[in-house]
């Protein structure tokens, strides 16, 4: 999703330089409106709560169920093959949950929950009220705007790398990579060349 995410702003710049691929817009269109659906629902499913999802919302939910299941005994386990281990391990808990305490608490869990929640909401509804299913107009006040879904990946991507490092000892600061190829190689030549049938 932030691969998409990195792709569809760069394509923004790409029409801003070069104003005349928006004519006619149709494709343009197109691209926009599927990239929207696809990050849109893909948040959305970040956020399920029902018992049978494997999401983010309820791995949250079941850590706030279980109290003290994120403890620093734990998490040192992670550490014992590595050199200078504890201190590592301690350190890591440390910055995450804070300075000598035992165990994630109910509030700071309570808080990714609410943050979650809080980012995701208007995407929430906006799938299951104009992507999953059409309800009518009144039922959504105001579609999500770009910048809320950009807002939202990155709650999402926090949120992920921290449970990530607490629960798998694996410390990444994003899940954002960076790509190997340069994905506007396919821009760089004419999609339907001067002699194809399927030019008009």
């Amino acid at each position: 999703m932030l691969a998409k995410k990195e792709i569809f702003w760069e394509l923004q710049d790409i029409a801003k330089e070069n104003p005349e691929i928006l004519k006619p817009d149709a494709f343009f269109d197109w691209m926009c409106r599927n990239y929207v659906i696809s990050q849109a629902v893909g948040i959305r499913s970040f956020i399920d709560a029902d018992k049978k999802s494997h999401s983010l919302w309820r791995l949250l939910y079941e850590i706030l169920e279980n109290p003290g299941v994120i403890n620093r005994t734990a998490h040192l386990r992670f550490y014992r093959k590595v050199p200078n281990g504890e201190w590592l391990g301690n350190k890591t808990f440390n910055a995450v949950v804070g300075e000598g305490a035992q165990k994630l608490g109910q509030m700071a869990i309570r808080a990714d929950l609410r943050k979650l929640e809080d980012s995701c909401e208007r995407i929430r509804k906006f799938v299951n009220k104009r992507i999953a299913h059409r309800t009518s107009p009144g039922q959504i006040r105001r579609l999500p705007i770009f910048n809320e879904l950009d807002d939202a990946l990155k709650v999402l991507d926090g949120i992920f790398c921290k449970y990530n490092l607490l629960l798998r000892a694996q410390g990444l600061s994003s899940c954002e990579a960076v790509r190997q190829y340069d994905w506007r190689e396919v821009l760089w030549e004419p999609w339907i060349t001067q002699d194809s049938q399927l030019r008009p």
